[in-house]
């Protein structure tokens, strides 16, 4: 296999001060650092091989085939028993300090360490996550003299780098959105069209999915990344890697690949994994996705009434209802109208299509969290009542105690006007966490990342929950 050589210095390992968080995956441009060529510790001159001067660039087939590198060799030793070797255990950190690093596989021989492409690649992504930027990386090389079935531990560690290394990844946008027959092939038509993303890191979490109504008997489509909406260039447009019309429910993404295609009409999930490249299509077909919630509190008028939304297309529900007064009775209904199918209390949590059924009701009055389960019989319900506030190192009351927020009736939406700081927070309900909101504030998810990328300021913040296909939230400056 052929060898890659890393230029840098060996470092005493003295106990340096603590550097940037290692959980930061923000990206930035690596540090610059003064090295020296070679280091003599315990007597053993060592240095970083030779033959890369700088940085080190991972490549898919340096990774695949796990290409040697050369981490340590050894220029000059003190006076050793004939026959014995150094043995080198190397650890791999982004902080002079290694307050916190992990272990980097290596295979001694000859009074050298060398690691491979495959492990470097590894150590890089679990230090800083995946994304492919430039990361400064120090090696600590623990060394011990072998002399036939004897060893010694020799007592002074030594640093290596920096290293610059850049990990393999693909590249993955932010923001990903449909084109085909749905919508003409018209890149001024797509906003209708994005994929959705819980938000944070698409290196962490690079998954993205859409759930589409195909009208036409055959549907044709691909994928445009932001980069090129934007541009509206079929250049970086992607496909699958088979033909055009294929119409497999799974495979893999090219740039400038076929278009895949669905051949029946009515409701598809269309899921992107963008670290692996590939696709799936969940065939749904004809399916209601919301209930209709009339009742008491706004007239028992269906056309009119709040909604709950099945967010999977798994037949189950969810949405929030504001009733004003204790005892107030409702319904869920198919439609916007009488006509459909109507579900009354079937007792013990059930639901019952009956005609006849008795109302659901809640006992008091407030803003409740509603779940309708319909996919298997017997259908079910359960009503949580919720108070709602922010949570987080952002919010004065950190992450121990939720930071109130306040239901307005006329606007439908929780409010609260407060001083946040540079951090991040999330929507929780109850001061618990069984329901909690976070990831991107234009499509809130349950569970999902912490926000971010605050300004220290006072805001008034508000969410909004009345529509349950889409969850949001706004913070405005004061």
């Amino acid at each position: 296999m052929k060898k890659i050589y890393l230029f840098a210095t060996l470092l005493a390992f003295l106990g340096f001060a603590a550097c940037e968080d290692v959980y930061d995956h923000m990206a930035a441009p690596p540090q610059s650092y003064e090295q020296e060529t070679q280091q003599t510790v315990d007597g053993f001159t060592f240095a970083l091989g030779s033959g890369i001067s700088s940085a080190v660039v991972l490549s898919e087939q340096d990774v695949e085939n796990a290409t040697v590198l050369e981490a340590i060799e050894t220029t000059a030793t003190p006076a050793l028993a004939e026959g014995a070797t150094l043995k080198f255990e190397i650890e791999a950190s982004n902080t002079e300090d290694f307050t916190t690093s992990v272990e980097l596989p290596s295979v001694s021989a000859n009074s050298v360490a060398t690691i491979t492409a495959a492990d470097l690649n590894e150590a890089v992504k679990s230090l800083y996550g995946k994304a492919p930027n430039a990361r400064d990386i120090y090696l600590r090389a623990t060394y011990y003299i072998i002399d036939g079935s004897s060893s010694s531990l020799m007592p002074n560690p030594v640093v290596l780098g920096p290293i610059t290394v850049t990990p393999l990844a693909p590249v993955i946008e932010t923001e990903y959105y449909l084109i085909g027959d749905m919508n003409g092939w018209d890149f001024a038509n797509l906003n209708n069209f994005k994929f959705n993303h819980p938000g944070g890191d698409v290196y962490e979490n690079s998954v993205f999915s859409i759930l589409v109504n195909l009208t036409g008997e055959v549907t044709n489509w691909k994928v445009v990344p932001k980069s090129f909406k934007e541009s509206a260039s079929w250049d970086g447009v992607l496909g699958n890697t088979l033909l055009d019309g294929n119409t497999e429910l799974s495979g893999e993404l090219a740039v400038n690949g076929g278009a895949m295609r669905i051949e029946q009409p009515g409701w598809a999930k269309i899921t992107l994994n963008m670290l692996e490249y590939t696709y799936t299509i969940e065939i749904i077909g004809e399916m209601n996705l919301t209930l209709y919630v009339p009742g008491g509190h706004q007239g028992w008028a269906p056309d009119t009434a709040p909604t709950l939304f099945s967010r999977n297309y798994d037949f189950k529900y969810e949405g929030y209802v504001y009733f004003p007064e204790p005892n107030t009775e409702f319904k869920f209904t198919s439609q916007p109208g009488w006509e459909g199918i109507n579900y009354g209390n079937g007792g013990n949590g059930n639901l019952s299509t009956d005609g006849g059924a008795g109302n659901l009701s809640v006992s008091e009055a407030g803003y409740y969290k509603l779940d309708a389960d319909l996919s298997s019989s017997p259908y079910t319900y359960n009503l949580t009542k919720t108070e709602w506030g922010l949570i987080g190192d952002a919010t004065a009351g950190g992450w121990d105690n939720s930071t109130p927020m306040t239901f307005n009736p006329e606007t439908g939406v929780w409010t609260v006007t407060t001083t946040l700081s540079e951090g991040a927070f999330k929507f929780r309900a109850n001061n618990g966490w069984d329901i909690n909101l976070g990831g991107n504030l234009s499509q809130l998810s349950y569970g999902g990342d912490n926000i971010t990328g605050i300004e220290a300021a006072t805001y008034l913040v508000t969410l909004d929950l009345s529509d349950p296909s889409a969850y949001k939230a706004t913070l405005i400056k004061q």
